[in-house]
């Protein structure tokens, strides 16, 4: 079952997921907006790869494991190691695991250019409701729209986490289907 990402507080994750950022050093020198919507499409084309390999998270087993694992595993160390080798098997280089990328990318520069994200979950709630073109096709219209020379980056255009959130957890069919909303 996929969470619904609506009445989240977008504006303090973008705040947490720059903050993360720049203690990893993402932000010690001054980067055009450019540089971080080409970020953003490489994340893009990542899922795309993902998507014609056909892998996706499985992320009951890796939950499965966890649990089983968790309760015998004799110290946090070796329950590190677990939780990395698992992540590695069922989650990671997934469409869900990049989509999760360019989510984080996106929010991180939300939060570096202080742009206001109030308005994404009512975007969730009330848009996104027939998307019929299949997984590569919106993701080439997302890239389109980041490197549109139109485009200004503010509140209007970080339209790109709903449209990437509703993609990643309303996405039923491979990427020779369509996107078919329940």
């Amino acid at each position: 079952m996929t969470k619904k990402m609506t009445n989240m507080n977008f504006d303090e994750l973008a705040q947490e997921a720059f903050e993360t950022a720049k203690a990893h050093g993402w932000h010690d020198e001054e980067l055009p907006d450019e540089t971080y919507l080409m970020l953003i499409m490489t994340e893009i084309a990542e899922a795309v790869q993902a998507d014609r390999k056909d892998k996706h998270a499985d992320v009951a087993k890796f939950k499965e494991y966890q649990t089983y694992y968790g309760t015998f595993l004799p110290s946090e160390e070796i329950r590190t190691i677990r939780f990395r080798e698992d992540f590695e098997a069922y989650i990671k280089n997934s469409v869900e695991d990049e989509l999760s990328d360019v989510f984080i990318r996106c929010l991180d520069l939300a939060g570096l250019r202080g742009i206001d994200l109030t308005e994404v979950n009512e975007l969730l709630s009330n848009g996104m409701k027939d998307i019929n073109e299949t997984f590569p096709e919106v993701m080439y219209y997302l890239c389109s729209f980041i490197s549109s020379e139109e485009q200004i980056l503010d509140e209007s255009s970080i339209i790109v986490l709903p449209l990437l959130s509703a993609t990643a957890s309303k996405r039923t069919s491979t990427s020779s289907g369509s996107l078919n909303r329940k």
